[in-house]
C-alpha cells in the first residue's frame, strides 16, 4: 500500500518565494522557499500518512522494519548557496564523534557534523536551466579567464593575487578562506568593477562568466568566496541533466529548481558565501583540490522504457516515468514524486491515484503507472542487490 509523505518547505534566504508551494500543488506563499525534504533523517520533518494519522517517517520505518537509507529534496535557489563540501563516511563518523566528545550541542549553529553519514548527492535539473559551481578547473582555463576578465576591465590587483596560485587550487583556497588583507581589498575593487561594467563589446564567454560573478557577488557582498568563481567549473544543466557531487568535491549551487538525492545526511562543511558557520580548517583538510577536466555529469540511461540515473557509485538510483513509459513494478522501497500529471500505485489488492505535487512512499512489488499525457514521476530508490 502506497503512503503519502508530508513535509513543509524550509525557508532560507536563498530560496524562491512560493516556488516549492507551487511545485507541491499548494497556494504559493511570499516566503523564500528553499528545500522540501522527504526521507529518513531526523531533521527532515517528514511524516507518512497512515490509517491512524501522520507518523514521523523515520519512526514509521523503524516500526515497520523497512530500510530506506536515503533523503530526497526539492531545492529552489534564486541566490547562490555556500561554497561547501561533504565528508566521506569515515570523515563523518570521526567528525561526529569528535563534536559529541567536545559537547557541541546537536542544534548549535557552530555544529558541523549533524550525523554519522556521508552525503554524496545527485542533483537533477527540473528548471530549464540549473547553474552550479563544481570542482576545480585547470591552470590554463584559470589564466584564460583571468586574461579575458582583465580585458573587460577587472582590477589589475586580480592578476597580482591570482598569478602565483593559478596552478594550485589548494593554495588559492587557502588564500581565499583565510581572508588575507589584500584579498579583502581585491573583493572591494571587484565589486566596484562589477557594479558598473561596460561589457557590451566583449565576447559571449566573457560576458557569461562575468555575469555569473556578478550574481554571486551581489548575493554575498564583501565575501572573498566570490573568488572561487575564477577557479571552479561553471555548470549549466538543462532540464533533465544531472550533476553528481562525491565526498570532498567543492561546489555551490547558484540558481534553479532541482531534485536532490543523497544518503540521509545533513553534514555540510562550509568555507564561504554564507552567513552560517564556516569550518575553514575542516574544509581545507578534507576538500579535493585536484583539478579535473569536467565535473561528474550523469545522463539518464535507457532501462526498459524508464530512463534511469545510475552507476555513479553512491548506492542509489533515480528512474523517470512518463506518459510514454510502461508501468514500473518496484524492486525496492521508493519515494515517488509526481512532478506533473497523474499516476497510480497499485498492488494485488488495491490502487491509489496521485496528482502533481504528491510525494508517495511505495514498497517492493507495487506498480506505478502514468495516467495522463503530461505525466512525470521521479522514482528514488536504493540500488537493488
Amino acid at each position: 500500500m502506497a503512503h503519502r509523505l508530508i513535509s513543509q518547505p524550509k525557508n532560507y534566504d536563498w530560496g524562491v518565494p512560493g516556488a516549492l508551494s507551487r511545485a507541491l500543488g499548494r497556494e504559493a506563499t511570499s516566503t523564500p522557499e528553499a528545500e522540501v525534504w522527504w526521507g529518513n533523517h531526523p531533521l527532515a520533518d517528514c511524516s507518512v500518512s497512515t490509517g491512524t494519522g501522520p507518523v514521523l517517517f523515520p519512526s514509521w520505518l523503524e516500526q515497520t522494519k523497512t530500510s530506506f537509507p536515503l533523503l530526497a529534496k526539492l531545492l529552489a535557489a534564486q541566490k547562490p548557496l555556500s561554497i561547501q563540501i561533504h565528508p566521506s563516511q569515515e570523515q563523518a563518523e570521526l567528525g561526529f564523534d569528535d563534536e559529541e566528545h567536545r559537547g557541541v550541542p546537536l542544534d548549535s549553529p557552530e555544529r558541523t557534523y549533524k550525523d554519522r553519514s556521508a552525503k554524496p548527492e545527485l542533483l537533477i535539473a527540473l528548471s530549464e536551466e540549473f547553474v552550479a559551481l563544481a570542482g576545480f578547473t585547470h591552470e590554463n582555463e584559470v589564466r584564460s579567464r583571468l586574461a579575458r576578465w582583465l580585458s573587460a576591465g577587472a582590477p589589475q590587483l586580480l592578476a597580482e593575487i591570482v598569478d602565483p596560485v593559478a596552478g594550485s587550487p589548494a593554495d588559492a583556497a587557502h588564500l581565499i578562506v583565510q581572508e588575507n588583507p589584500s584579498v579583502k581589498v581585491l573583493v572591494q575593487e571587484l565589486e566596484h568593477w562589477l557594479s558598473s561594467p561596460n561589457l557590451a563589446d566583449h565576447d559571449p564567454e566573457t560576458l557569461g562568466e562575468v555575469r555569473l560573478l556578478q550574481k554571486v557577488a551581489s548575493a554575498h557582498p564583501g565575501d572573498s568566496g566570490i573568488l572561487f568563481v575564477l577557479f571552479m567549473h561553471h555548470v549549466f544543466l538543462k532540464r533533465g541533466e544531472a550533476l553528481f557531487v562525491p565526498a570532498g568535491e567543492v561546489h555551490a549551487y547558484v540558481e534553479g529548481l532541482g531534485l536532490e538525492v543523497m544518503l540521509p545526511s545533513d553534514n555540510v562543511i562550509r568555507a564561504g558565501l554564507t552567513s552560517k558557520h564556516k569550518d575553514t580548517q575542516g574544509f581545507l583538510a578534507l576538500a579535493n583540490f585536484a583539478p579535473t577536466d569536467n565535473p561528474q555529469l550523469v545522463a539518464a540511461q535507457p532501462s526498459g522504457s524508464h530512463p534511469t540515473y545510475q552507476g555513479f557509485g553512491a548506492g542509489f538510483s533515480v528512474r523517470v516515468i512518463t506518459s510514454t513509459s510502461a508501468a514500473l513494478t518496484l524492486g525496492a522501497p521508493s519515494i515517488c514524486f509526481v512532478e506533473r500529471g497523474q499516476a497510480s500505485v497499485s498492488d494485488a489488492s488495491q490502487e491509489s491515484k496521485w496528482v502533481a505535487g504528491d510525494a508517495v512512499f511505495a514498497l517492493p512489488g507495487e506498480t506505478i503507472a502514468a495516467l495522463a499525457g503530461d505525466t512525470v514521476v521521479w522514482v528514488v530508490h536504493p540500488d537493488e542487490d
